[in-house]
């Protein structure tokens, strides 16, 4: 039996293996975003939306000397780069999302390598059509995610491979190419999940014309995101917001985020936080 299919048995047999239990008040809580993701019209529509917008915008960005991201240097001669996220930006974790949900689970490594060893992740409406356009173009495509590489026997880093596999069975440019992935702890200077230092090493040698994330971690460093959902914005940050829909493109991703850093870890400590008219107390008569 060949390794990848190993990895494969392994994985089913330890995602079949959870056992399923009354659902928890936080698996309830990931219900809807996991549904919607995976059976509403309207995720298909927006993330083919923004893929539509992103690949319409593409050619004008690449004749052009702006830079998307903060970390840039001299665009001139340098070859045109798009930087994506990986998971929910260009690959549908939902399956995963879906097993936590019904069997009581919370994001584990294990659980998550054995996912990622399946190598069986959709693709996000509109990812694949974009992607290949814009090699067409003559972009280069660089992949820049948090999927972490912890070294195996005999793989340095089987979330690369596994990675790799998956985005080359569903037709994504540069997925043979290793040059094209950017993982966490893939080198030593990549071990924090600020993908900052990930686009300076792009931006070394290519001109970053757009940014395609679900998160706002995939466009600016995570102090800056913090300090921007305190509503204390940078700068930079502030400059940056205003380029959404420009060479900035947002996916919806309701399920999973840094935005849940900000909440409370229990779903039901949230609901006070909810922002109601002030000047309306409820009252149903006229």
């Amino acid at each position: 039996m060949k390794a990848s299919s190993i990895a494969a048995a392994v994985a089913l047999s330890l995602l079949a293996g959870a056992a399923s239990a009354e659902p928890t008040t936080r698996s309830i809580s990931q219900v809807n975003g996991v549904y919607w993701t995976q059976f509403s019209l309207e995720h298909h529509a927006a993330a083919a939306m923004a893929y539509q917008a992103a690949t319409a915008a593409l050619p004008g960005l690449i004749r052009s000397k702006a830079w998307a991201s903060l970390e840039r240097g001299e665009a001139s001669r340098k070859r045109p780069a798009v930087v994506l996220d990986v998971d929910e930006t260009v690959l549908d974790n939902s399956a995963y999302d879906a097993w936590a949900v019904q069997t009581n689970q919370s994001f584990a490594p294990k659980s998550w390598a054995a996912w990622l060893a399946l190598e069986e992740a959709l693709a996000v409406p509109g990812a694949v059509a974009f992607t290949q356009q814009a090699a067409r173009l003559g972009a280069d495509v660089f992949y820049v995610t948090n999927r972490e590489c912890t070294p195996e026997p005999t793989d340095p880093c089987p979330a690369l491979t596994h990675t790799q596999n998956n985005l080359r069975k569903l037709g994504f440019p540069r997925a043979n190419d290793p040059a094209a992935f950017m993982l966490r702890k893939q080198r030593p200077e990549w071990n924090s999940s600020d993908k900052s230092a990930r686009r300076e090493t792009i931006a070394r040698t290519h001109h970053i014309v757009m940014l395609v994330g679900d998160d706002m971690g995939d466009f600016l460093p995570v102090d800056s995101v913090a300090r921007l959902r305190k509503g204390e914005p940078d700068a930079a940050a502030q400059a940056l917001l205003a380029n959404f829909g420009k060479n900035l493109f947002m996916i919806p991703n309701p399920s999973y985020g840094s935005w849940e850093k900000a909440l409370p870890a229990d779903p039901a400590a949230r609901i006070p936080l909810l922002k109601g008219p002030d000047s309306w107390a409820g009252k149903t008569e006229p």
